[in-house]
């Protein structure tokens, strides 16, 4: 009896294509295959796309996991009993271990390799593939890409984009959009998992790091360019969203 699990991605990206697959005989198998092996004790470790079949095994329920982040929205509806966070590149609960997107699975390898082998084999492996180590997801969120197929969350993004460095409030926003602020919430949480000020700040945190990697604008400059007049308030943002510095994007 196998004592590690290792599910990777189904090859799949989008919330249609995975309910889709969950109607096959085939994903009904291994669904339940899952489930009798973490009866026995295995530790399930899974990325992208897979994680969907431990969601839907169960597995997921009461347990801190992360996913893919543009699959994050879809998930909170699927699994609500699950704790998903798309900000962290590997969350490990010990029995069950999650990872993000298509190279988290060297990101996974890595890390089972550091638990089940060493630190020592960990590094030199890490340094044979060239994988340097991410803290976050956060780097790599595109709000754009989340609202995608939304007009009027669109509409909304632009209007962000153009008046980055005004002061905004929601009605602003919501108005921009088209839509109420109630619904022009909901809405948000639906497509993003965010809320109106989670947008704004995403945003504007991604307008400071385009700035910051081509120009010589200074920290105290980028901030007022995107609409802070406190510089400390966005390295804060921006170390708490992003598990780095501002400076670190330069590089």
């Amino acid at each position: 009896m196998a004592d590690l699990i290792i599910l990777p991605g189904l090859g799949l990206s989008t919330p249609r294509e995975l309910r889709d697959c969950a109607n096959t005989d085939e994903f009904e198998i291994l669904v339940a295959c899952l489930q009798r092996r973490r009866k026995s004790g295995a530790t399930l470790a899974g990325v992208c796309s897979g994680l969907y079949a431990v969601g839907r095994a169960g597995l997921l329920d009461g347990q801190r996991a992360t996913c893919p982040w543009w699959l994050e929205p879809f998930f909170q509806q699927e699994f609500p009993r699950a704790k998903i966070s798309a900000q962290d590149m590997i969350l490990d609960q010990g029995h069950l271990i999650t990872g993000g997107a298509a190279f988290f699975q060297i990101d996974l390898m890595l890390h089972l390799v550091e638990r089940f082998v060493g630190q020592a084999v960990f590094e030199d492996c890490r340094r044979y593939l060239m994988a340097d180590q991410r803290p976050s997801q956060g780097p790599y969120v595109s709000v754009s890409a989340l609202i995608a197929a939304d007009p009027q969350l669109q509409k909304a993004e632009l209007f962000v984009r153009r008046n980055i460095g005004s002061t905004l409030t929601i009605p602003d926003l919501a108005a921009a959009s088209g839509l109420g602020a109630r619904t022009f919430s909901r809405r948000l949480k639906t497509k993003a998992n965010l809320t109106p000020i989670g947008f704004l700040q995403d945003l504007r945190i991604s307008e400071a790091i385009r700035v910051a990697q081509t120009s010589q604008s200074t920290t105290e400059e980028i901030a007022h360019h995107v609409g802070y007049s406190d510089a400390s308030a966005l390295r804060r943002l921006i170390a708490r969203k992003m598990g780095r510095g501002l400076d670190s994007f330069r590089q």
